[in-house]
């Protein structure tokens, strides 16, 4: 008697199975294949690579590289990805990143938006320190004063900056707050630089905060990934050391789930 997997396997369509397998055979360590590789990666003859490939490049799934044999993935395979993206909100596709990252780190983490010169919280899970913060869903923090808020500012051009804080006082919070434009823009441009934004009392004392980018399929910033906790927990450097590689791994995940591609 058959089991149910060789049962299932009279149904299956070796020929979708081979198609599928020559999309799986691209890779950032091998993004264009020719016709020999596609045929050496299936184990099946050159002429059945060419018709499969072919197949392929007329449904868009394939596009041949200008100049060569070769193929590259088409556009049509990162719009699959794409439709089933858009029917799920960011804070789905980040949240198991983000309880991953509190439980690695034991301290919470924020995924946040920018909403004019407020950065608003949209997503919080709370990690083994989590009485240091009272930042639920919904809460509102001026921009520049946050780590959160200076890594979205980022996306801004300094004649944007400008326009945006234009006749608005930046009120002093704490010692280290920005309080000029100027100084904002010039944290802002360190934070460009670094790919992070580290925050040390900046917004409320004791507390440290620690801020990468989150970008989608157009490059742009479009959410903040951020992990907050007491200054005795992480010294500056050990934030730097332990959490920070963590907190990117995760923000690169979540924004190659939303079609960001380097």
């Amino acid at each position: 008697m058959k089991t149910e997997s060789e049962q299932s396997n009279r149904y299956m369509v070796p020929g979708l199975i081979r198609g599928l397998k020559i999309l799986q055979a691209f890779s950032s360590e091998k993004p264009f294949l020719g016709v020999s590789d596609i045929a050496r990666e299936l184990d099946v003859s050159r002429s059945t690579a060419f018709r499969l490939s072919l197949t392929l490049e007329n449904m868009g799934f394939l596009k041949r590289v200008k100049h060569s044999k070769k193929y590259c993935l088409g556009l049509k395979v990162l719009d699959l990805g794409f439709k089933l993206l858009a029917g799920m909100d960011i804070v789905d596709i980040a949240r198991p990143h983000m309880e991953e990252l509190s439980e690695n780190t034991k301290v919470c983490s924020h995924l946040a938006v920018r909403d004019g010169i407020s950065v608003v919280y949209i997503a919080r899970i709370l990690g083994k320190h989590h009485t240091v913060s009272s930042v639920g869903v919904g809460t509102r923090f001026p921009a520049y004063a946050t780590s959160t808020g200076r890594i979205l500012l980022a996306n801004l051009s300094i004649a944007e900056l400008a326009t945006l804080y234009e006749g608005i006082e930046l009120k002093k919070i704490t010692k280290n707050t920005p309080l000029t434009i100027g100084d904002l823009i010039n944290q802002i441009e360190q934070d460009k630089s670094d790919g992070y934004t580290l925050s040390w009392e900046t917004y409320e004392k004791n507390l440290a905060s620690l801020a990468v980018p989150i970008r989608d399929n157009t490059r742009e910033i479009v959410a903040s990934l951020n992990v907050s906790c007491p200054t005795t927990t992480y010294s500056r450097s050990e934030l730097l050391e332990q959490v920070l590689p963590e907190l990117m791994q995760k923000a690169a995940s979540i924004s190659t789930a939303l079609g960001y591609r380097h």
